[in-house]
């Protein structure tokens, strides 16, 4: 498989869309006012020790305390190794499942944690909805071939690196270059690099952490230390590999600070650069904008005459597979397999595009041969392998339904894109017609009775004055007669439809 990737840079957004087989598959979105925070360093201040959920709250200048699990708080040997393993993971891009947190002997939270303590943190995960980001004490520094890990002694090597030869030749590259105060991971993209490739970025990373000790001593609490690279360029340093044939953007700017980053640190793709200068929008050039407005919306339709509804919501993804107009097939049986065949590769292919993690539950169409249905769940694992985010298929439930759990990253499309409607408050739905006029009746009702006035006027949207006058205007009279007072009725389209004014006159 080749891929492309497309980088549209303008001075207050960044999008990168990687393109495989001709077809938009991932998107990756940073707006200059909305810059991620996951591999910020920060000097924090302990704001709240809850020894309840063994956690801190720490103060890092933002607007959301960040969370500091106490797993996350480097001390000992046996939580050490796991947040290098957790080091090396992320920042090599590859992702586990999420899970709880592993039922493992720490120290209580208050024995290494009290308030008003300062102390050096890194996002590990960014804030998502109404939570704040994840911290980690354990500080760590990737650059293009290693992660450098300057407080533990340690070597390590990312797991997606699997040639035993190679792999031995790297770590012992590493053994021998690893400095005294510190650790290093090496990077799946090291493979086939040099001993002078793996020292030139060590040189920079140790640069770069005695910037961060230097002006760690003079800071104050609450002060950002270190952020991460921009977009474009973390895309060049994390997700460009064998695969990615050519790389086009669209900014002249950007095009030359990329050059000189992969002139830096990735010569072998600097062939692969080109820069864009056409009239015709890079993204509407590969279809791009298309794919992406599709993807906004809840249903997906499928080229047989099926489609695929996805319902995103706190908890869960939904996915609901129908069968719609696709008849061709002999029987249900097979009409339904061949549906859930299909739906397997869009499902897969708007979980990587609109980013979409957490728990997923998908409800293909019944079918009730044992062979089609294992063949399905074969299907979508094979499918998912493309993902770069982890993933984990669970067998069908006792309700039929396939569940599945994809890494949380980042916020989805949805939540980047879109913002809760302000009349329905995010539901999606609004109050019917009929049921504004009800409430309407009963509001006149109660104006009337606690206001003396001879007359009354409704203020409210043409379509409730247009159902007042036409189907409910027999109710309109009888209220008349009730209350023993005139309505008058006046339309407004400034109004929201569920908003309207009764006036005493």
């Amino acid at each position: 498989m080749t891929a492309e990737l497309l980088i549209n840079v303008t001075p207050f957004e960044t999008r990168v869309a990687r393109i495989e087989d001709g077809r938009a598959e991932e998107l990756y979105i940073e707006r200059e006012c909305e810059r991620g925070l996951r591999g910020n360093i920060y000097k924090g201040r302990v704001q709240r020790v809850i020894p309840g959920i063994q956690a801190a709250f720490v103060d890092i200048g933002l607007s959301k305390a960040g969370f500091l699990y106490v797993a996350d708080v480097a001390h000992g040997k046996e939580q050490r190794d796991r947040l290098v393993e957790a080091a090396a993971t992320s920042a090599d891009g590859e992702e586990e499942p999420e899970e709880a947190p592993r039922r493992r002997r720490h120290p209580d939270i208050s024995e290494l944690l009290e308030e008003r303590q300062q102390l050096l943190v890194q996002v590990s995960k960014e804030p998502i909805a109404s939570k704040g980001p994840r911290l980690t004490s354990l500080i760590s520094l990737a650059g293009r071939y290693l992660v450098y890990l300057p407080q533990f002694d340690h070597v390590g090597i990312a797991h997606r690196l699997e040639d035993p030869g190679e792999r031995r030749r790297l770590l012992e590259l590493a053994e021998k270059i690893k400095p005294d105060d510190g650790g290093l991971i090496v990077r799946t993209v090291a493979d086939g690099h040099s001993e002078e490739d793996l020292l030139r970025d060590l040189a920079f990373l140790q640069r770069l952490w005695d910037d961060i000790v230097h002006n760690m001593r003079s800071a104050p609490p609450g002060t950002l230390l270190h952020s991460d690279l921009n977009l474009y360029l973390r895309v060049m340093r994390d997700f460009v590999d064998d695969e990615v044939r050519k790389i086009h953007i669209d900014s002249r700017e950007a095009y030359d600070k990329m050059k000189q980053f992969a002139a830096r640190f990735m010569p072998e793709v600097l062939e692969r650069i080109f820069y864009y200068p056409g009239d015709r929008p890079l993204f509407d050039l590969y279809g791009v904008e298309e794919t992406l407005e599709a993807a906004l919306k809840r249903r997906v339709p499928l080229k047989s005459g099926g489609y695929i509804v996805i319902e995103q919501t706190e908890a869960l993804t939904v996915i609901d597979v129908n069968s719609g107009s696709f008849i061709q097939s002999r029987n249900l049986e097979e009409t339904g397999f061949k549906t859930n065949l299909e739906a397997v590769h869009e499902l897969v292919h708007q979980l990587r595009f609109r980013n979409l993690g957490g728990i997923v539950v998908i409800d293909f169409i019944d079918m009730q041969d044992e062979e089609n249905r294992n063949r399905l769940i074969e299907v979508l694992k094979e499918a998912l392998r493309r993902d770069k985010a982890k993933s984990k298929v669970v067998q069908y439930s006792s309700l039929g339904l396939v569940e599945m759990t994809r890494k949380r990253t980042r916020d989805s499309l949805e939540r980047i894109l879109l913002e809760d409607c302000p009349h329905c408050g995010g539901i999606g739905k609004r109050k019917s017609a009929r049921t504004i006029c009800y409430q309407l009746f009963r509001d006149i009702v109660a104006e009337a009775r606690a206001y003396p006035a001879e007359r009354l006027l409704v203020i409210a949207h043409p379509e409730i004055i247009d159902l007042l006058l036409g189907e409910e205007s027999e109710h309109v009279r009888r209220l008349e007669g009730f209350l023993g007072k005139e309505i008058a009725l006046k339309g407004d389209e400034a109004l929201p439809m569920e908003e309207y004014e009764v006036a005493l006159l």
